[in-house]
């Protein structure tokens, strides 16, 4: 054959793939809870696993919250832009970038959340009622609506107005949404483990997927739709922060106009090409963590109140008793009822805790460290194994693994609450700053749901998709929703 010579490339590439596949151990992909247990128990509390090519060091509950707050030794951002894909971003914001999104979250959400949630109410109940008549129509029918990418728009739609206003809501504007939050997943490693190029030339897949995301579906997709007016806005919300002329409570109430705000020079200058780029990364970031994950733990607490249906009775009785009266009349729930809810948030920690996290955020070391019984050298991974602190039997007793949903409403404990003994979110000052939005949409989403119909699954059971990465991984399986004859909504 002619040019035969071309196909030498991806035949050696498939072949190299094949042997490392071959060479290396394939338990922590398939069965990662026990390889890493295993190898905590037999060698110590700090282990060395060479893994996507490189070398990362997991250590148990012993020393969990030590790598995870001692930020001068174990850096979280250069852990995170590493793992996550993100250098070129860390080195072109001079290391700011997680500093500016935990600042943004935190002024321009969390401290508005009473607001928010009154605002983002009557979206899950419109998107839960629908969803509750496609779901009946497909046990008709054989054909299950999927709840994932349902409520993934609504999510989306969300996400849309905190961050840029109800103007912005369109449905092309809310593809190029998803589409973004499918490419960050997919640029920070989400599916990585999926792909055996990802696992075993991981530096290939590096560069696949920065040209595929970076150079292709976002300037083609978020930029070329958003970039004209996200502009034009900028200009417009830079006069209005300049003018004065607002009281804070007049002011858009989105983030934008909240990073516009805040990087608006003082000399009266209009804000540089450079720095409305990074505006448009901080965006990015934003759509992503607000999205993706948030809407995989909604399905992981569905997945589990499906095949735990004893909890759906004291659930329902507290839905009826949180439910507000509206100036018209109707029942709706708010920020304050969804405090209220104890018993649904006690269920949401309980499932986030035994879901069966492999591994936490990582960290990277910042110099050489001395750690249990190893120096780990500087410029490496090193992470805390998640299992090991969510079922720590000093803590949680013999019955560390056993599911008990509303433990933690009699302990006081909420789901947003971080502690050495609950890492879900991280811990330390880097923290998810998202999690009190995130929470609140997951009880959006499944009081919506149960007040309509009963969970259930077609197969009886679900199964983890991806056993190393269930944060941003929802279970595999066919979730059915049969409608009440008396809803509550």
């Amino acid at each position: 054959m002619e040019h035969s010579y071309l196909l030498a490339g991806p035949v050696i590439l498939v072949a190299y793939a094949w042997y490392a596949r071959r060479s290396r151990p394939e338990d922590i992909f398939s069965r990662p809870r026990e390889a890493y247990g295993e190898a905590l128990a037999a060698y110590g509390p700090v282990i060395g696993v060479r893994r996507k090519g490189n070398l990362e060091y997991i250590v148990n509950q012993e020393y969990a919250r030590y790598v995870l707050t001692c930020d001068r030794l174990f850096s979280f951002e250069q852990g995170s832009a590493a793992i996550m894909n993100l250098q070129p971003i860390m080195a072109l914001t001079e290391g700011t970038l997680f500093r500016d999104l935990q600042d943004f979250v935190r002024d321009g959400i969390v401290n508005r959340i009473d607001e928010i949630v009154y605002r983002i109410w009557p979206l899950f109940q419109r998107d839960a009622k629908a969803f509750v008549g496609l779901a009946a129509e497909g046990i008709k029918t054989g054909k299950h609506p999927s709840c994932f990418d349902h409520f993934k728009g609504t999510i989306a739609e969300t996400t849309l107005i905190l961050l840029f206003g109800q103007e912005y809501v369109t449905e092309r504007n809310l593809e190029v949404v998803e589409e973004v939050s499918n490419g960050m997943a997919e640029l920070t490693g989400q599916y990585q483990n999926f792909s055996l190029l990802g696992r075993y030339i991981p530096m290939l897949w590096i560069v696949y997927t920065w040209i595929k995301v970076m150079l292709i579906s976002i300037p083609f997709g978020f930029l070329r739709t958003y970039g004209p007016k996200v502009w034009k806005d900028i200009d417009r919300y830079q006069k209005i922060a300049s003018s004065g002329n607002l009281a804070p409570e007049d002011e858009p109430r989105n983030v934008l106009y909240l990073i516009v705000k805040t990087y608006t020079p003082p000399n009266g200058k209009r804000i540089g090409i450079f720095r409305r780029l990074y505006i448009d990364i901080l965006l990015l970031c934003l759509i992503f963590a607000a999205v993706h994950t948030t809407t995989v733990v909604s399905q992981w607490v569905l997945y589990q109140l499906a095949v735990r249906p004893e909890y759906l009775g004291p659930l329902r009785e507290e839905l009826s008793r949180v439910l507000e009266e509206d100036e018209t009349g109707s029942l709706r729930l708010t920020a304050a009822s969804l405090r209220e809810a104890r018993l649904l948030d006690s269920f949401i920690r309980e499932v986030m805790r035994l879901k069966g996290d492999t591994i936490s955020t990582m960290r990277f070391t910042t110099c050489d460290v001395p750690l249990g019984n190893v120096i780990i050298p500087k410029g490496h991974f090193v992470t805390p194994m998640s299992t090991t602190v969510h079922e720590n039997p000093d803590i949680f007793g013999e019955q560390s693994r056993e599911f008990n949903g509303f433990q933690w409403a009699e302990q006081n404990k909420e789901a947003v609450m971080t502690g050495p003994a609950h890492i879900v979110f991280g811990l330390g000052r880097f923290a998810c700053p998202g999690r009190v939005l995130a929470i609140n949409e997951i009880k959006l989403i499944v009081l919506s749901l149960i007040a309509r119909a009963t969970p259930t699954l077609l197969e009886g059971k679900f199964e983890v998709a991806d056993p190393l990465n269930t944060v941003t991984q929802p279970p595999k399986g066919t979730l059915v929703l049969e409608p009440l004859e008396k809803p509550y909504l």
